[in-house]
Parts: C-alpha cells; sequence; structure tokens
C-alpha cells in the first residue's frame, strides 16, 4: 500500500466531484477526464485507504458509510484550501456575502429588512441574486439560500424561517365597491365569486387549496381570474385592485396593516412547506454568514410573533371594523 501521506489531491478533488454527482461520467466532464479515469483513481484511493468510498451500481454511484464521511472532511479541506489560497494572493472574499433568494420573498419580505443588517454589519458587503432555481453550492459562488420546500435539502444545513400561510387579500376599495358596507364579520368565502381571482403560474394550486380548505371549492369555476407569470405580480395585481390574490401572510402583513390591502376571512390555511435558511455545513463556520444566519433567523422569529398575535387578536380587530 503507498503511504497515506503520498495521496493525489487531484484524487481527492475528483473523488469529490464524483460523490456530488453521484455519477463518474458527470464527474470525469467537470474534470475533464473521462468516466474510466475517474473509476481508476476512486479504485487507486480505495486501495490506499483500504476501505470502498462507492457501491457501484451501473451508471449511478452511492457512497459507502465510510465514505460518507471521507468524503465531508475532504470537501471541507479543499474548501479551507481555496480559502487559504484566496487570502494568501490577495484575493480573500471573507467580508463578501453572496446569497442566492427567491424573487418574491426577497421583494415582499427580504429587502425592507436588509438595511437594518446592513447598518449592523457595515463591513460585510452583500451580493443578492434573485431567481427560483435552485444552485449547487460545490460548483457556485453562493454562501447560501432561502429556498422553499419541506426542509428536505440532502447533504445541506436546513433551518426554517417561517411556514406558509395563506390568506385571500384585496384593494380595499375595490372590497367596498363589490360589497358596499358589509361588515367584515359577515364576510364568507363564498363571496369571493364576485371578485376576479388572481392567478400565479409559481403558484398554480394555492387559490384550489386555500378554498378546498375553507370549504367553498364551487367558487374556483364561478369567480373570473386573471393568470400572471409570477407570486410578485399576483400580489401587484390585488394592491392595484383588480381582483383577490391568496397570498402567504408573511408577505402582505405591512399592506394589511397600512390598510392598503383587506384580509377579510378568518380561515388561514396553513402549508407544511415554508422558506428555509439553507447552506452547505462548512458555510456555517464563516463569521459572515453566522452573522446573518443569526440575524435572519431572529426576524423571521420576529415575523411569526407579529402573525400569531393578529391571529389570535383577529376576531377583536374584526369587530371594531364591521
Amino acid at each position: 500500500m503507498r503511504l497515506l501521506s503520498q495521496v493525489n489531491l487531484n484524487s481527492l478533488k475528483i473523488v469529490e466531484s464524483a460523490a456530488r454527482h453521484r455519477n463518474f461520467t458527470r464527474a470525469g466532464e467537470e474534470q475533464f477526464i473521462t468516466a474510466s479515469a475517474v473509476s481508476q483513481r476512486v479504485k487507486s484511493l480505495e486501495d490506499q485507504l483500504r476501505f470502498k468510498i462507492f457501491q457501484r451500481g451501473g451508471n449511478a454511484v452511492s457512497l459507502t458509510p465510510e465514505g460518507e464521511t471521507y468524503v465531508s472532511r475532504v470537501r471541507e479541506a479543499l474548501e479551507r484550501i481555496v480559502a487559504a489560497s484566496m487570502e494568501a494572493t490577495g484575493q480573500s472574499q471573507a467580508h463578501v456575502l453572496k446569497i442566492s433568494v427567491l424573487p418574491t420573498f426577497a421583494a415582499r419580505w427580504l429587502f425592507p429588512r436588509l438595511p437594518l443588517f446592513q447598518r449592523q454589519y457595515p463591513e460585510i458587503e452583500m451580493r443578492v441574486s434573485t431567481s427560483y432555481a435552485t444552485n449547487e453550492f460545490a460548483t457556485s459562488e453562493f454562501d447560501l439560500e432561502i429556498r422553499y420546500g419541506d426542509g428536505s435539502f440532502p447533504d445541506l444545513a436546513a433551518d426554517l424561517l417561517f411556514k406558509e400561510d395563506l390568506t385571500p387579500v384585496c384593494n380595499r376599495k375595490l372590497f367596498h365597491e363589490i360589497l358596499g358596507d358589509k361588515p367584515l364579520s359577515k364576510v364568507t368565502p363564498d363571496d369571493l365569486r364576485h371578485f376576479t381571482l388572481l392567478h400565479s403560474d409559481t403558484c398554480t394550486q394555492n387559490w384550489q387549496s386555500w378554498l378546498g380548505f375553507a370549504g367553498a371549492s364551487s367558487v374556483l369555476g364561478e369567480a373570473k381570474s386573471i393568470y400572471f407569470d409570477s407570486c410578485m405580480m399576483s400580489y401587484e395585481a390585488a394592491n392595484a385592485g383588480m381582483g383577490f390574490a391568496v397570498a402567504n401572510r408573511a408577505y402582505m402583513a405591512s399592506d394589511i396593516r397600512a390598510e392598503r390591502l383587506v384580509a377579510p376571512f378568518a380561515v388561514h390555511h396553513p402549508n407544511t412547506a415554508g422558506w428555509y435558511f439553507v447552506s452547505p455545513v462548512t458555510a456555517l463556520y464563516a463569521r459572515k454568514v453566522d452573522l446573518f444566519k443569526q440575524w435572519i433567523m431572529a426576524e423571521a422569529a420576529l415575523t411569526q410573533c407579529q402573525l400569531d398575535a393578529e391571529i389570535a387578536s383577529g376576531p377583536v380587530l374584526r369587530q371594531a371594523m364591521a
């Protein structure tokens, strides 16, 4: 057996790539070598280590338990080598925080709060990208992402910010134009048949889900509809007085408090999915990522407390407005 001190750095990069892709062919494409060469490098390293890193099965491969532990440590070591090299050459990015955020989350929740973080940590330079696509952290420049889902993000650290909680919202002026002075406490989901429902191509099931939860599924076939290519556009359309949008309460809370929008229904449809702070485990060691995580988790907790309090006091507010 060759000495472990003679392990080739390129072999470690190839193994990390193969583990990330779960495929020797894709790893070879990334490393500009053939799949056969990847397999040979892996076997050579396994011979040196005297344990199997991968279980082979057709075109796909999976990590053995020993391989999982080994690759995790290799990945962390490679990231530290890159960081050390950048620092040594004056290219350190320690003060630059690169994040990818869902567009509606960014516009409706994050951006109004982000100046607070900037004032608290002026030394951290923010670079924000908005996209509906998720990224492979190993091949992207991002330190973290805000993702929507059920919390299952394999091989990544994921912390729940808040879950989705749907409620219909409408421009206050339009509401009174259609229903006159009808007290909010008397408004029922069936009244939505008199309004245009604003749909989104990125949240296609929201109306069906909420109306079903509220026991008013028939409204979907009776009301007029307009379709938009994003949730954000449907929310803006609601603000403009085009109809009712079904929205996450956290996104629309400021408009409701300012009385630009009205949310007349006591029915709030909780969703099992939500928004998560997602990053590689190793990224959490970086000061910039840790500080941003602490800050955004605190802001999310505050948002959730405010929303819970508003739901609890909802009936009182409706009686006062009626």
